[in-house]
């Protein structure tokens, strides 16, 4: 936070040379504060806020008093669902799920791939975490499950064909994973079931833990049985799960279009939500 103000003059004199109309901010504060400052709609989203997250941790709340009062500044916060925080901003809309559905059939995604189409297939997403520790040999012996490693497959090659991560989501039956709200919401559109394992002590953690069973077939796999690659029963675990019996709204992109339509047109937005 030294450095903030230098940095929001930085983002204004950004602003001021793209014309900008607005900022909406996927919760750092620097966006909001840079809005405000150049006058304009000052937008944030998410399901958690940086100031919560801060008082968490022993020395944190100096640092989340600052982040609080930058919020305080926020037109409006679109809040997610499986939130935590929020108090600090002065408007909030909740949001239906903002997620990634795949618009590929999943039989053409495996077999871009070459997923076998006979047994469950199984993904990894632990994005820049490594997991050079599991035992991929031991993944290899699972009985009646292929699994796709990052090792043994190059999302990239998926990409350069035309197809999109939410695709290798839907393609798969289990995604094994650190909960996070991005893989949680792309599960759950694409009907996909999720193992996870512990992350640490980060305060959105049990948040997104307690929210999972509603939405989604999910089950938990310690950290030992995770690069042990011993599996099977987890897997088997979370598939015999029936399906949850609803499945919420996943239309929070268009929501937030209008919100965000309304704030900078009000009569243009109201045309649209009456025609």
């Amino acid at each position: 936070m030294a450095t903030f103000e230098t940095r929001v003059a930085a983002e204004v004199a950004f602003l001021r040379q793209h014309d900008a109309v607005m900022t909406i901010s996927d919760l750092p504060p620097l966006g909001v504060a840079a809005g405000h400052a150049f006058g304009i709609p000052a937008v944030a989203t998410g399901n958690f806020t940086w100031d919560w997250i801060y008082e968490h941790y022993d020395g944190g709340q100096s640092v989340a008093d600052r982040i609080g009062d930058v919020y305080r500044l926020a037109a409006t916060a679109l809040r997610m669902p499986m939130w935590g925080g929020f108090a600090t901003f002065p408007a909030v809309r909740d949001l239906p799920l903002v997620a990634r559905r795949s618009r590929r059939e999943g039989r053409a995604v495996r077999e871009a791939v070459d997923l076998p189409v006979d047994r469950p297939g199984v993904r990894t997403s632990f994005g820049g975490y490594g997991l050079d520790a599991l035992d991929e040999q031991a993944l290899r012996q699972l009985d009646g499950y292929h699994v796709l490693t990052p090792a043994a497959f190059n999302d990239q090659l998926l990409y350069e064909r035309g197809f999109r991560y939410e695709d290798l989501v839907k393609a798969v039956d289990v995604v094994v994973t650190k909960p996070g709200y991005g893989i949680i919401s792309e599960c759950l559109a694409n009907q996909t079931a999720l193992l996870y394992t512990s992350r640490g002590d980060f305060r959105e953690y049990p948040v997104l833990v307690d929210a999972m069973p509603a939405f989604l077939r999910c089950g938990f796999i310690p950290h030992d049985d995770l690069f042990s690659g011993r599996w099977q029963p987890y897997l088997d675990a979370v598939l015999g799960q029936p399906a949850p019996p609803t499945m919420p709204a996943t239309n929070g992109a268009d929501v937030a279009a209008d919100i965000l339509l309304e704030l900078l047109c009000p009569a243009k937005a109201g045309r649209r939500r009456n025609g």
